[in-house]
């Protein structure tokens, strides 16, 4: 590991993987919230379009 680490660019690649998927996690986890927050509700109104 230490020898990955002392080449620039692969550590700067480590670096963004670990971000990615750092954000994959923190998207997967706030959309499981969002999911279990809004479990059993019905809407009650017209929502065409709503997501623009």
């Amino acid at each position: 590991m230490a020898r990955l680490l002392r080449d620039p660019q692969s550590a700067y690649w480590i670096l963004i993987i670990g971000l990615l998927l750092c954000y994959g996690v923190y998207k997967a986890n706030h959309v499981a919230l969002a999911l279990e927050a809004y479990q059993g509700q019905t809407l009650t109104g017209d929502t065409w379009g709503a997501a623009k």
